[in-house]
């Protein structure tokens, strides 16, 4: 996997394919390997990449982690790699990125996707990373992959999935892993959404059970002209328990933009 180096960063990155750019941005303690089967569906008719953010996967934190500095990691990585512009999908995570950057560069954004995500948890959401903090730092990162891998994924996705999911939280350093936890769940994204100027879809599973139907509902009532779409037998992360109706309605999505 190449590397470009932005920030003080140094960031794995996949880019495959040619035409339009189509930018991925992964979940919390996850990486590039979370879109496999979207870069595989996409990039015979999409340039696609993907980036491993600071602190996850093969990418360093050596200034530290906030999402509105990971979103800067990003830009500034497209700019070097000579794209202006982009359709930018995210999940979790990867939604509240985009926020910060469609925030901080409006141009650089022609379309969004944002899944299973949230625009605020309000202010009980420093006393949630607390908490979660100190459950984390009771246990092992391993021990924790393996927990937060059983709560997400649904029992059918496959067990390879499930398997992945627990290894990429357990090869992140507890440190990188809880600063980005406290800027998630401190994030306040409300009025970038309301600021959007570009097509906007946001997707939920229909079984999220860590940002449920109600945020996303919440997402498409901030974002002017936004459409909500629920991908059946999908839980937090949508893009893995059904990758199939997830893709389509990715599919979907972006064929419109090229009307």
């Amino acid at each position: 996997m190449p590397v470009i180096d932005v920030n003080g960063e140094s960031l794995h990155y996949v880019r495959e394919g040619s035409g339009d750019p189509l930018v991925f941005v992964h979940s919390l303690g996850t990486a590039v390997w979370l879109w496999e089967e979207q870069i595989r569906r996409f990039s015979s008719e999409y340039e696609v990449l993907a980036f491993d953010a600071r602190g996850h996967g093969g990418s360093t934190n050596n200034g530290g982690v906030t999402l509105r500095d990971i979103a800067s990691d990003i830009h500034l990585a497209l700019s070097q790699l000579g794209i202006p512009s982009a359709h930018f999908v995210g999940i979790s995570m990867g939604g509240l990125i985009l926020s910060h950057l469609a925030g901080m560069h409006p141009e650089a954004v022609r379309s969004l996707v944002i899944a299973d995500s949230f625009a605020t948890m309000g202010p009980q959401g420093a006393e949630r990373a607390e908490a979660l903090a100190q459950q984390i730092s009771a246990s092992t990162m391993a021990e924790y992959g393996r927990r937060y891998a059983q709560e997400t994924l649904l029992p059918s996705t496959p067990e390879a999935i499930h398997r992945a999911l627990a290894e990429g939280m357990a090869a992140m350093k507890m440190d990188d892993y809880l600063q980005t936890v406290r800027s998630i769940f401190t994030s306040e994204v409300r009025e970038q959404m309301r600021s959007f100027g570009v097509p906007t879809l946001v997707i939920c599973g229909e079984k999220d059970n860590r940002t449920p139907l109600a945020k996303s509902e919440e997402i498409a009532g901030l974002v002017p002209g936004a459409r909500l779409q629920v991908i059946p037998d999908a839980a937090h992360l949508a893009n893995l328990d059904n990758p199939s109706a997830f893709n389509d309605a990715l599919d979907g999505f972006l064929k419109a933009q090229a009307r």
